[in-house]
């Protein structure tokens, strides 16, 4: 349970504070005036307003009397990173922190999703992206430190996409384990996928569903592609080492493959440059068969700078290659 938008422009402000004597929440919509929410039992607080009109919500809790943001909502006010923001315009989309059981992997996994500037406004299903990070990151980065929200917002703004649920999971040592590489396939097609279609209304099924990765990221999401051909619109492969194992899967995969007009896009940096002729022999390859292919190389090294910028090309393909549901 976390705090939401209403269709009527109210907002349902929830925490889970299961120690907590006292919880109120305070902000711009009541001129910051503490106002206090009601127990709900086993240990949520909740209160939902009236009408709060076309605005940028900007709020804190506040729990036995020290302030906190909500530990679920991550979009923070720009002046002050102290506070939680949440609009109710149908201008801004949510990033939601959230976690899921995995039973491949026997524990609990965090993830982040984006939710689209209408998502809480309408009854709408939305087509629905899995964007994977790279070894080093986490379930985090692409919201703190590739933009992420904010950058599909101006595309959403612009009309040069259509509104889609955005899904980064947390990667697992499962993925680089030869032994149980198995695992993270599972965790993803089994956990993941399934229980985001469960909790969200996303869109099921091929033509609704799309997937993408950074680096070793991009590697997984290939193979999660080329496993399940017919359940997938588009992927994307960023800044991603091209190993022989790709190969393989392509040409046990091809009939599929071609059969489930699945769309690749390869890309890396012009500051990659072991990485070009990796990409660039791959993309030639998937041409060759005759799988819709594009490859691009950008501007900028391996660092977040040149992803930020890529990751609004690769919404732009992802948006075009959804089918209608």
């Amino acid at each position: 349970m976390h705090t939401q938008v209403n269709p009527d422009q109210s907002v349902t402000f929830r925490l889970y504070a299961p120690r907590a004597h006292h919880v109120e929440v305070s902000g711009n919509f009541s001129l910051w005036e503490q106002i206090p929410l009601e127990p709900k039992g086993q240990g949520l607080w909740e209160l939902t307003t009236q009408s709060l009109g076309s605005r940028d919500i900007i709020y804190k809790f506040v729990i036995d009397g020290n302030y906190a943001k909500d530990p679920r909502i991550l979009r923070t006010d720009k002046t002050s990173d102290d506070n939680s923001l949440l609009s109710t315009s149908g201008e801004k989309g949510t990033l939601l922190h959230d976690s899921l059981y995995s039973n491949a992997l026997g524990r609990e996994m965090n993830y982040v999703v984006y939710l689209p500037p209408n998502y809480f406004l309408t009854n709408n299903k939305y087509p629905v992206l899995y964007l994977m990070c790279g070894l080093l990151d986490y379930e985090l980065s692409w919201a703190t430190k590739g933009n992420l929200a904010e950058i599909s917002d101006g595309l959403v703004a612009e009309d040069l996409t259509q509104e889609m649920v955005i899904v980064m999971p947390d990667k697992h040592e499962a993925w680089t384990s030869q032994n149980d590489q198995h695992l993270f396939h599972e965790y993803m097609t089994n956990d993941v996928i399934p229980q985001i279609t469960q909790k969200y209304r996303v869109w099921q099924g091929f033509g609704g569903q799309a997937i993408e990765g950074l680096s070793i990221g991009a590697h997984w999401a290939y193979k999660i592609a080329c496993n399940n051909p017919y359940q997938f619109a588009s992927v994307s492969l960023l800044s991603c080492p091209i190993s022989e194992e790709l190969y393989n899967l392509t040409r046990e995969s091809l009939n599929h493959l071609k059969n489930s007009g699945l769309r690749v896009r390869v890309n890396c940096g012009d500051g990659e440059q072991e990485l070009i002729p990796e990409c660039d022999r791959f993309y030639n390859f998937l041409t060759e068969l005759q799988v819709p292919c594009e490859f691009y190389v950008g501007q900028g090294p391996h660092d977040w700078p040149l992803w930020q910028r890529e990751i609004y090309n690769s919404l732009q393909f992802h948006s075009s290659s959804f089918k209608a549901m």
